[in-house]
């Protein structure tokens, strides 16, 4: 399989996973974040297109990412997604989190899709 069509398959399934995730989630992410029903318009397409177009670009890093580190058997794919996204996306995420007084609970809404979506795009590209 061509690596154009690996990273569009796992960019697409990383957009899936938000869906279900978001979809599973989406109460207590709405609560966590202070947004009521009535204020979120879920006709308007850009926040979705916003969304697929991040998981391609996520999906071709992640590419870029396995191409030079390279790992040899799943724990190190493991490894490699994981600390991605403890060491990166953690590191940097976190504080704004922090900033903004958003609860632990919250961070993890978002950054537990992150984590999943790490995993499940080096696997579909490995």
């Amino acid at each position: 399989m061509s690596i154009e069509v690996l990273v569009l398959s796992a960019g697409i399934a990383n957009y899936i996973l938000g869906w279900i995730w978001y979809t599973a989630f989406s109460k207590s992410w709405m609560h966590e974040f202070k947004i009521d029903e009535k204020s979120f318009n879920r006709k308007d397409p850009k926040p979705y297109l916003v969304a697929f177009i991040g998981s391609l670009w996520s999906s071709y890093g992640v590419f870029l990412l396995l191409k030079y580190v390279n790992p040899q058997n799943v724990t190190e794919l493991i490894t490699m997604a994981v600390g991605t996204w403890l060491l990166l996306l953690v590191g940097f995420a976190w504080k704004h989190y922090a900033f903004v007084r958003r609860s632990l609970k919250a961070f993890m809404i978002d950054y537990g899709l992150n984590l999943l979506g790490l995993l499940l795009m080096s696997f579909i590209i490995w």
